[in-house]
């Protein structure tokens, strides 16, 4: 029977630069994971939220437009307090001696004209703050006294950037954190644990790859899809609520939200995906790691919630709560709270901020020990 040669054979495939040897794991993976059919259905309805926010943003918008025809002339009183605030020169009253009664009367139609001026500003700028809390799309929002506390003051522009910050945190906090908690207990419990359990690992190791890069393509990928249901659809949520507004002054105002954006995913997706990468590492059977992830995150926040409704003081929001650090998922809302600037103080913050950076350094120092354990020696 023929031989046939055995020896060295020129690699026809196409060669891939060596930084990216982990992305191989990565794309197998995320194919994997988008097989399941409940992961695209939870994909999927992860974005029916931005239409009801986008819905919210609209009509906010087209607020930010519309003076409410009759206010001035119903509001004497806001104009007569300011005239009387000001001090103003009302013409033929209270001239300067040797003052050219001409330039005297024209100081006086200025003053007044802009007083008039500012207090039908004030006038619209109320009506706008009181139809959007009376909105009835707002009281189906979590938290929704929240946002009508925190409209009291400020001029327009930061009106419209605290309306914005609050609904885009609502958006990531609230819908997108379940669907978060959903698609990392599906889809992180078997990716270590079944390496572990059919010793997949060193297979692994006897390529031209790293523990680190190993670690690395595994992150990414829960990684990924949670981008797809926090960062994409929050990004796609501001250019909508940009191109429905009917000037680019929105613009100016909102300029830093794709930051807040940014950096609120990122404060969500690290910490998830090392502590249930961690759990899936733990155990050779996924289910565990499935019911340790649904435990550690659904007690914590029943726990929390209990706590909080118990002891709630008014004028207190949920993430201000002491015990809030008791969730992980609280602890997540109140930094992302932070971040968009509706929680102000920062000592306040710190320490979620800080569990949060030792959780994710505990996890990934935990997490690379348990992947070396098969070569360690």
């Amino acid at each position: 029977m023929p031989i046939h040669d055995v020896g060295y054979r020129r690699w026809k495939g196409e060669i891939t630069a060596t930084w990216s040897r982990w992305t191989a794991i990565t794309s197998i993976g995320i194919r994997t994971a988008l097989s399941s059919r409940w992961i695209r259905r939870i994909l999927l309805a992860a974005w029916f939220p931005v239409i009801y926010f986008g819905i919210i943003l609209f009509i906010f918008e087209g607020l930010m437009v519309t003076t409410p025809s009759g206010q001035v002339s119903g509001n004497l009183e806001i104009l007569k307090e300011s005239l009387q605030k000001e001090g103003a020169l009302i013409p033929g009253d209270g001239m300067i001696p040797g003052q050219d009664p001409n330039q005297a009367l024209q100081e006086g139609v200025d003053q007044v004209t802009d007083l008039v001026q500012n207090a039908e500003e004030q006038v619209a700028f109320k009506y706008k703050k009181e139809a959007l809390a009376n909105n009835p799309l707002i009281g189906f929002l979590p938290n929704g006294e929240a946002l009508s506390e925190a409209l009291q003051t400020g001029n327009p522009s930061d009106f419209r950037h605290t309306v914005w910050c609050y609904l885009l945190s609502s958006f990531l906090q609230y819908s997108q954190g379940f669907m978060t908690l959903m698609i990392v207990g599906l889809i992180v419990p078997p990716l270590i644990s079944r390496d572990v359990r059919s010793r997949a690992l060193l297979l692994y190791y006897s390529r031209p790859i790293t523990r680190i890069e190993y670690v690395l393509g595994k992150l990414a990928i829960p990684g990924f899809v949670l981008m797809m249901i926090t960062l994409a659809p929050a990004l796609v949520l501001y250019l909508v609520g940009v191109m429905l507004s009917p000037d680019l002054s929105v613009l100016r105002d909102t300029w830093d939200l794709p930051f807040r954006i940014i950096l609120g995913t990122v404060v969500c997706v690290i910490p998830t995906c090392l502590i249930g990468l961690l759990l899936s590492s733990l155990t050779q059977e996924s289910r565990f790691a499935g019911f340790a992830w649904f435990t550690i995150w659904g007690l914590g926040a029943v726990v929390w919630l209990g706590i909080y409704t118990s002891n709630s003081t008014p004028n207190r929001g949920p993430y201000e709560s002491d015990w809030s650090l008791i969730s992980i998922y609280s602890t997540i809302g109140r930094v992302q709270s932070w971040i968009f600037g509706l929680e102000l103080d920062l000592q306040r913050v710190l320490p979620s901020i800080l569990l949060l950076v030792v959780v994710s350094f505990l996890s990934a120092i935990w997490l690379y020990r348990r992947v070396s354990a098969p070569i360690r020696i």
